[in-house]
């Protein structure tokens, strides 16, 4: 067992690094209730790295000792769990440019990473997980630095009209973890130049780009910087969860695992299928574009691409596809058993494109 190095960021803005190893807790009574928040920061800007620890947080996280972190990547897109890599983002340009593409584990849509934004992440268990409670954290933190944030939509954080931040969601057994990216200073050309929308995502959103839909905080408020935003969410959650430890013990084994899974290019890309019936529709939930491999009436394999916010249903949805007959009505009936009504009321629709 290792430890996550100690961290200030905010008395002489120094970060984790392993020559500063962390001391466990060893106090007494910290060791009996064990039941403290976590304020953490990463000096790693590798996002597989960074990724991997937010993962092992998550499922080491014990009940009453929320975690909150913040990390940074250069140069990346990160896709959701069940998006088409390809179909989201121009890799044979970020190849070139040296810019990396990650798959994450919860669901929703592309985004950019660069060292113009701050990403969060809430890892908490499944008594503490709340979703309110942890977004009015960002909110009160953005807040504080003169920015007037409110949430709207299925995900977004918005200023002046603008999104400046996106959250997504997955769950391990016993905990959860919500996270998102803090816009601040990114680099908005970059963000136009790597990322593809559909234009039925365009025209959802009345706007004419994917920059024209984001905005950064500096924009707002030209005196915010990474820093002070890293500083305001400290304080904020601190406010709301009590005086938080900074260090964590953490299997760093078992952060390299994940690392290595996310790097590989199976992971990233996925698997293709020789689809017979190739099905697309717009929802409300999210775009999907299903795959289905047919012999002799019976579905033999399928594939399902989406950006929708619940990163599980899709699997489970897929694994009831297989082995049964291409029709309309079964494709239904099993969407009906893998998620709620609004997603089976999507594919009911989307199965009338079968010919």
């Amino acid at each position: 067992m290792k430890f996550l190095p100690h961290v200030r960021w905010f008395s002489n803005m120094t970060l984790m690094t392993n020559s500063n190893p962390a001391v466990t807790l060893t106090d007494p009574e910290r060791k009996k209730t064990g039941r403290k928040p976590y304020f953490l920061v990463s000096e790693s800007r590798n996002p597989y790295d960074n990724l991997a620890m937010e993962r092992v947080l998550t499922e080491n996280v014990s009940p009453g000792s929320p975690v909150l972190f913040l990390w940074q990547n250069e140069d990346t897109v990160v896709i959701g769990r069940n998006q088409d890599a390809r179909a989201e983002c121009r890799t044979d340009r970020m190849a070139a440019a040296g810019v990396r593409l990650m798959r994450r584990f919860s669901g929703g849509g592309a985004v950019w990473h660069d060292l113009g934004n701050i990403n969060f992440s809430f890892c908490c268990s499944d008594d503490d997980y709340n979703v309110h409670r942890q977004t009015e954290t960002v909110l009160s933190a953005c807040r504080a630095l003169g920015i007037n944030a409110v949430q709207t939509g299925r995900n977004d954080l918005e200023a002046e009209g603008c999104k400046f931040s996106g959250n997504a969601y997955y769950q391990v057994p016993g905990a959860h973890c919500q996270h998102g990216t803090l816009l601040v200073s990114c680099c908005m050309e970059k963000l136009g130049e790597y990322l593809t929308v559909s234009p039925e995502k365009l025209k959802k959103h009345a706007v004419a780009s994917v920059r024209s839909r984001v905005i950064n905080l500096s924009s707002i408020n030209p005196s915010v910087t990474i820093p002070k935003v890293c500083g305001a969410l400290h304080k904020a959650f601190e406010s709301e969860y009590g005086t938080a430890e900074t260090c964590f013990p953490a299997d760093m084994d078992r952060v390299k695992a994940w690392a290595d899974l996310l790097r590989s290019e199976e992971w990233i890309f996925g698997r293709k299928i020789p689809a017979a019936q190739t099905l697309r529709g717009n929802f409300p939930w999210g775009h999907v574009t299903l795959h289905l491999a047919v012999n002799k009436g019976i579905i033999t394999d399928a594939q399902m691409t989406t950006d929708m916010l619940d990163s599980e249903t899709p699997e489970k949805f897929i694994s009831k596809l297989r082995g049964t007959a291409c029709l309309p009505a079964t494709i239904a009936a099993a969407a009906r058993a893998a998620g709620g009504k609004e997603f089976a009321a999507g594919i009911e629709q989307l199965v009338q494109q079968i010919r």
